[in-house]
């Protein structure tokens, strides 16, 4: 039985609850959608985060907003993105005002330390799925191992991404799909087609309109929304990416923010579940209170869910042919390959004693080998690292 749009948004919503750090957000997303509700087979969801990977904005909000439309189309698109940004915005919104009146952070960055700790753990639980993915021959694991390299030598990752994709297209064989028996049917992409053209495009003329008002009575407010929708727009490699780009838009260019604040904001969203960039809600909030966090988060979001509602139906309707499948399968083994290299950076700045290796090992256990469920591994850490940080 096809998910009701309410359903999607309100999946989506636990998920937002629960997803702590980048692209380590994708396992759980996965084995909600894949393993438990069965919306979609195993290959499907991969190929929807590698063409969010070639994407700007925020990756996993993008396969958010894949995920709902192959259910329900565009409305399923937004109620999915929705669901998975809102717990994130209202937290970052309360962290904020509480950042606004006491500017005491003591507590958060003892906090940040053990919620690193699981994200460690996630992305290892993400790259171990991921590289399953990685078929049993030699032009895959070499392009793994070949993307891991060049990625450490700082290779831009969209031409890494791409050139894996020409490579994979020039050898080797296409994978084999999976079956579908046991999972719920997605719209077929012809019907998708219409809707997600012009969808997007009612959304864009509309937002263009109220901009030009926005601009006439209140100007400030306007500023902030273009600010923001750049960045939202050229910004490829999700948070990691679009934080340098932010920063330099509002505290090196504009001096909205000072350095201090920028860097308080980037910790807010540390300990913030959902995308990294929902720092955006904090630049704005900082600046016009709750209107300006509203702004700021349409706008910087906006770009990708649009993007990715137009070229679904048009990649719905390219991925299974043979020379499109072997391009799809060079990306994830692209992927993978970069999943290890963040895996390794970030585990090098978040483990800095015994302590935090501690806490990241065990969370690794408890996700890994015994499957424990997310919300007590990230409750279970929060608790120690208050205790122990």
């Amino acid at each position: 039985m096809m998910p009701s749009i309410t359903y999607i948004f309100l999946t989506f919503l636990h998920l937002g609850v629960t997803a702590f750090g980048g692209l380590a957000m994708v396992e759980p997303l996965r084995r909600r959608v894949v393993e438990k509700n069965r919306w979609l087979k195993e290959e499907d969801f991969w190929d929807g985060l590698a063409l969010c990977q070639l994407l700007p904005g925020a990756t996993v909000v993008q396969l958010a907003t894949y995920v709902g439309q192959r259910l329900q189309g565009p409305l399923g698109g937004l109620a999915g993105a929705t669901g998975f940004i809102l717990p994130a915005f209202l937290l970052m919104v309360t962290l904020s005002w509480l950042y606004v009146r006491y500017v005491d952070l003591a507590f958060v960055k003892a906090l940040s330390r053990g919620l690193n700790a699981v994200v460690i753990a996630l992305l290892l639980q993400a790259f171990w799925r991921l590289g399953q993915t990685v078929k049993k021959q030699t032009t895959d694991i070499l392009l793994a191992l070949l993307a891991l390299g060049l990625l450490w030598f700082k290779v831009h990752y969209l031409g890494v991404f791409l050139g894996a994709g020409a490579i994979r297209l020039l050898v080797g064989p296409a994978g084999n799909a999976s079956g579908e028996e046991r999972f719920i049917k997605p719209r077929a992409s012809e019907s998708l087609a219409f809707d997600g053209l012009l969808f997007p495009s009612i959304i864009l003329t509309g937002c263009i309109l109220l901009y030009l008002v926005l601009w006439r009575v209140y100007p400030i407010l306007a500023h902030l929304t273009g600010i923001m929708f750049k960045v939202g727009l050229i910004s490829f490699g999700g948070g990691y990416v679009m934080i340098p780009v932010l920063q330099w838009e509002v505290v090196d260019r504009l001096g909205w923010l000072t350095l201090r604040q920028f860097l308080d904001g980037i910790l807010l969203s540390y300990v913030t579940p959902g995308p990294l960039i929902i720092l955006s809600a904090f630049v704005g909030f900082i600046l016009q209170g709750f209107l300006g966090a509203v702004v700021a988060t349409l706008a910087i979001f906006l770009p990708p869910i649009l993007i990715i509602l137009a070229l679904t139906p048009i990649y719905l309707h390219m991925k299974t042919a043979g020379w499109m499948r072997r391009i799809i399968q060079g990306v994830l083994d692209a992927l993978v390959g970069m999943l290890a290299l963040v895996t390794l950076q970030l585990g090098l700045g978040a483990v800095t004693d015994w302590k935090t290796l501690g806490l990241m090992l065990g969370a690794a256990v408890a996700l890994i080998l015994f499957d424990l469920n997310l919300l007590w591994v990230i409750g279970g850490a929060a608790v120690v690292s208050m205790l122990i940080f």
